[in-house]
């Protein structure tokens, strides 16, 4: 758990790395890849991909595992993996949990742990923004699988970077999936709470006040947004999304503004096709409404080219 490193290259993750190493989920900053010959391998949905033709991290972990990754990722004393990632949320702890015990997914047939993969996938994917019902039992159930990780992050844990506290988290999520999966889990129910900073053209700049804020937005009926969080250090921590490249708030277009407007270098801004944010280590310096003059100016002008 390394949370205060930059995302790396394909290349300098190699390099630094070599044999047997597997990044997770944004730790490299490139699309899925696989090198058999070390063998090392990036499963990640943010970078250099389609979201939505992407599967998710763990459900690219989760049908590799199937598919035989254990077969090339082992040596004389049996599998073998060094595991690097620089956050701990569902999609990273889902990740983890199965290389940790792959024999869990080497099955196909584990109907909990398979739901609870589809599930995160559908969620990570669309920024939390997959239309599931709020009140869905398995979805009050993920929930509580979560809840270590939602709190923490609304706390503003996430931002001090502290491997510690990341590793921490990870821990406790994971004994919370492995009840999951022999059916001991509890139920949550979703805190939906969000506020509304400012409405733009077709999308919204919102607060999360529950975990689920996001929720509460898409069933108010916001298929894109921009959530801000202001940092104990006087910085904001930005999260963007869309439910998917159908709805017209140009991510990749607003991301590489608000970069530009930030001296922050090594770290910037970044994502993907429908989601992404300010840089991991230190946020923005950037003020709210300075955000949503951007992204209001870039979505004004995506929706004028689209027109002509």
């Amino acid at each position: 758990m390394l949370p205060e490193i930059v995302p790396l290259s394909w290349k300098v993750f190699l390099k630094k790395y070599g044999r047997y190493s597997i990044a997770l989920d944004g730790f490299v900053a490139d699309g899925p890849k696989m090198d058999p010959s070390l063998p090392a391998a990036n499963f990640n949905h943010h970078e250099k991909v389609s979201r939505l033709e992407t599967r998710a991290t763990c459900a690219q972990v989760h049908i590799l595992i199937q598919a035989g990754l254990f077969k090339t990722f082992r040596d004389e004393n049996g599998p073998r993996a060094v595991v690097y990632m620089n956050d701990c949320d569902e999609d990273v702890s889902t990740s983890a949990t199965e290389l940790k015990y792959p024999h869990l997914a080497e099955s196909v047939i584990n109907p909990r742990l398979n739901k609870l993969v589809d599930i995160v996938d559908k969620q990570d994917t669309m920024s939390g923004l997959y239309p599931f019902p709020v009140d869905m039992p398995i979805l009050q159930e993920v929930a509580w699988v979560f809840e270590p990780y939602r709190r923490f992050r609304l706390a503003g844990g996430l931002d001090s970077r502290n491997s510690g506290a990341f590793e921490s988290i990870l821990a406790d999520v994971e004994h919370r999936i492995l009840k999951f999966i022999v059916g001991e889990q509890r139920r949550l129910t979703l805190d939906i709470r969000y506020k509304v900073i400012f409405s733009g053209t077709g999308w919204a700049m919102i607060e999360e006040i529950g975990p689920y804020g996001r929720q509460g937005a898409l069933a108010d009926g916001i298929k894109a947004f921009i959530s801000v969080r202001k940092r104990d250090d006087g910085n904001y921590t930005y999260s963007f999304g869309r439910v998917s490249e159908c709805i017209p708030f140009p991510v990749p277009n607003i991301l590489r503004a608000c970069d530009k407007k930030e001296d922050r270098h090594p770290h910037h801004w970044g994502g993907g096709s429908t989601t992404g944010g300010s840089p991991r280590v230190g946020g923005s310096k950037q003020k709210p409404i300075a955000v949503f003059k951007i992204a209001e100016t870039e979505t004004r002008l995506y929706i004028c080219k689209s027109r002509h």
